[in-house]
């Protein structure tokens, strides 16, 4: 057997690591910060990748020695004796009863955490399919080639279609060398990489194997073993691990040194904000009716509107086209109407919204030295943009409000009801109106003129006839849209109050967040403040420690 042996490496920097990530990670539960979430989700991303084994895949011809290296790699005769009965095989020192069949037992201790691959013939489309599948999760690629047939080796394609990046873990061993004139297989080499540069536009490392005499398995397999730690395998999977874990541990601190300069201040000063923020939300509150009687004007305003669009909808005059839309109206009146009345609504919570930002922001400056002289704390410049983003999910949440009144009164049934009771004489209006125009051509075709011009006169009768009740119809539609909206209204007014006092409290209340609330529970968490500040300070410490081995 080769002197080298084959054994995933770093194994003690990936459990360190993997370890002080998740402690990390669980600081995170006890610091108790909104903001650090979005570090989590990346770090156990990073986590899983190093718990998962590195596969090794051995790809090429039938014939051309995969098994007979994957044996020598391994250093054990089994692989290379074992019969293929799937497109390939994957040897593990450990198999979970619910891998696929094509998982096999290699007893070799050196070997846990490894999956060797082992593939049929690639020359064979639906092997070729199944190892560019396994091509993609693969550590190591290594393109066994008979050095008889190199150059026709259908390992070529399948290397041509991996992306530049990997290429780096790819290795291409040439085997029985030994079958070949000594200066044909000296020129070899030479030729094989001329032919990856023009077939791959890269070098991949070429070595000369022989499996059966272990001539260069030793070299080989340490080569291996380096593309399996290289910047682009392991170490670069804990470095990143590492690199995810030390931004988490920095916003940590941020986070931590800020508490500790809060927790210095004086509570009745904070209290003192507090107060000064109740009385801020006690004048907007007194400013309820006012945005009452503007919804409400609003709400008027929108109905005009609606009854206009349905008109030009439904037309002036009988037609087929408004028959067969019919079903349309009703929704679509309500609709209209609710989209109308909620995006004026919005447009005026908008300019409301801007002035109560201009209220915030002189608030805000006034509270800024007083803060920085009293407790020595710098708030920073007032943050509109997150106050400006949470007033946008108020507005979207008041528009959503806005349509439950329209639910409550059964607003759409009730507009197409209006329009379902007209579809009857409208139906026998078209329907006579087809038949006579369906009589008068069959009696002009068989040569009854005059009967036909009468058949004609009378369907124009018909259309006229029905368009004047079409016309009647359309004026007594919208009294009934007006008399049903008015429902719609009495109970929007009697609602609207509330909409607009819970969205000035929800406002008030976004602005209080932005630098009180953080800082109350700061305050409240002050007793663990010490502790986490030394959980963090080793987490820290131990995390650095790592990074100079890789």
């Amino acid at each position: 057997m080769s002197s080298a042996m084959l054994k995933r490496g770093f194994r003690t920097e990936e459990s360190l690591a993997r370890y002080w990530a998740q402690q990390a990670v669980e600081l995170c539960l006890d610091i108790d910060d909104e903001t650090q979430t979005e570090f989590i989700a990346p770090i156990q991303e990073a986590i899983a990748a190093l718990e998962h084994d590195r596969r090794i895949i051995f790809i090429g011809a039938a014939g051309s020695g995969k098994s007979s290296l994957l044996a020598g790699v391994a250093q054990n005769r089994v692989p290379a004796v074992a019969p293929m009965k799937h497109d390939y095989v994957c040897w593990r020192y450990r198999c979970k009863d619910s891998e696929s069949t094509c998982s096999a037992f290699l007893p070799l201790e050196n070997l846990e955490g490894l999956e060797l691959v082992d593939t049929a013939d690639c020359s064979a489309p639906k092997v070729a399919e199944t190892v560019r599948t396994l091509m993609k999760g693969a550590d190591v690629i290594i393109a066994v080639l008979d050095a008889r047939t190199a150059e026709e080796s259908p390992v070529w394609n399948l290397l041509a279609d991996l992306p530049e990046a990997r290429r780096n873990s790819c290795l291409v061993a040439v085997t029985h060398t030994d079958m070949l004139a000594a200066e044909i297989a000296l020129q070899l080499k030479d030729k094989l990489r001329a032919f990856s540069r023009n077939r791959l536009s890269a070098n991949p490392p070429i070595y000369f194997i022989s499996p059966t005499t272990l001539k260069g398995m030793s070299g080989f397999t340490q080569r291996v073993q380096e593309a399996l730690e290289d910047a682009h395998g392991v170490r670069a999977d804990i470095r990143r691990l590492l690199e995810r874990a030390g931004e988490l541990v920095r916003k940590q601190s941020r986070i931590l040194n800020a508490r500790s300069a809060v927790s210095r201040t004086d509570n009745g000063f904070l209290a003192g904000i507090e107060q000064e923020i109740d009385h801020f939300l006690s004048h907007q509150l007194t400013g309820i009716k006012s945005y009452t009687d503007a919804y409400s004007e609003v709400a008027m305003q929108a109905l005009p509107t609606t009854l206009n669009k349905l008109t030009r909808a439904f037309g002036w005059w009988l037609s087929p086209v408004t028959l067969v839309r019919m079903e349309l109206f009703g929704p679509g009146a309500e609709k209209f109407y609710y989209r109308t009345l909620r995006t004026e609504i919005l447009n005026l919570q908008e300019v409301s919204d801007g002035n109560f930002v201009l209220s915030c922001a002189g608030h805000w400056r006034h509270v800024r030295p007083r803060m920085k002289k009293t407790l020595e704390c710098e708030i920073g410049d007032f943050p509109e943009a997150a106050l400006q983003e949470e007033l946008a999910q108020l507005r979207m949440r008041l528009g959503r409000d806005l349509y439950k009144p329209f639910t409550q009164c059964r607003l759409r049934s009730s507009f197409a009801q209006v329009f379902n009771n007209r579809a009857g004489w409208m139906c026998l209006f078209t329907a006579v109106l087809c038949c006579c125009l369906f009589l008068a051509g069959v009696l002009g075709f068989i040569g009854q003129d005059v009967l036909a011009l009468w058949m004609l006169f009378f369907a124009g009768s018909t259309w006229l006839l029905g368009s004047v009740a079409h016309l009647v119809a359309s004026r007594r539609i919208r009294r009934e849209i007006i008399h049903r909206a008015q429902t719609l209204q009495e109970e929007m007014l009697a609602t609207l109050s509330s909409y607009v006092e819970q969205l000035l409290i929800s406002r008030v209340a976004a602005y209080r967040r932005l630098y009180i609330e953080p800082r109350k529970k700061v305050a409240k968490h002050d007793a663990m403040l010490k502790p986490l500040q030394e959980r963090h300070m080793n987490i820290m410490r131990q995390i650095s420690a790592i990074a100079p081995r890789l």
